[in-house]
């Protein structure tokens, strides 16, 4: 991402998700995309924070996330919006799995594959229960 279009993202978001966003990335990281879990049919909250660092690699941070304890929840990078309790994310090839939740509150941080490209299309990151086979929550990117 260049600094025009990383400058325009940050007078694009408003002042609590971008301060959120900035105070959650390494001092070396660029945010690149944001978004937030949160409305009334979940009870899942909090920051998403897709950034990169230096080293030229790219991470996606849950900040300050909770969720309600469920076996199986995993973390998923989507090239659509899928709907909460949609059941097609993991047969469409549409998405790239970045790992599995084992705790359902506080700060998580998933390295994206070396490859991965954020501009081609990823809208949103889901929230997957392998238990029910069904979206949790989404999180649409900024």
């Amino acid at each position: 991402m260049n600094l025009s279009r990383s400058t325009a993202l940050a007078f694009f978001l408003t002042g609590s998700l971008w301060a959120a966003a900035q105070s959650a990335v390494p001092l070396s990281g660029l945010v690149e995309r944001t978004g937030t879990f949160g409305g009334t049919a979940t009870a899942t909250r909090g920051t998403v924070v897709v950034f990169r660092n230096r080293d030229g690699t790219t991470h996606l941070l849950l900040h300050k996330f909770s969720t309600a304890a469920s076996a199986g929840l995993q973390v998923w990078l989507s090239k659509g919006t899928p709907q909460q309790g949609n059941r097609t994310l993991v047969s469409s090839g549409l998405g790239l799995r970045l790992g599995g939740l084992t705790q359902f509150k506080g700060n998580f941080e998933f390295a994206l594959p070396s490859g991965v490209d954020m501009s081609a299309g990823f809208q949103s990151v889901v929230l997957w229960s392998e238990e029910q086979k069904k979206v949790v929550a989404v999180a649409q990117l900024e």
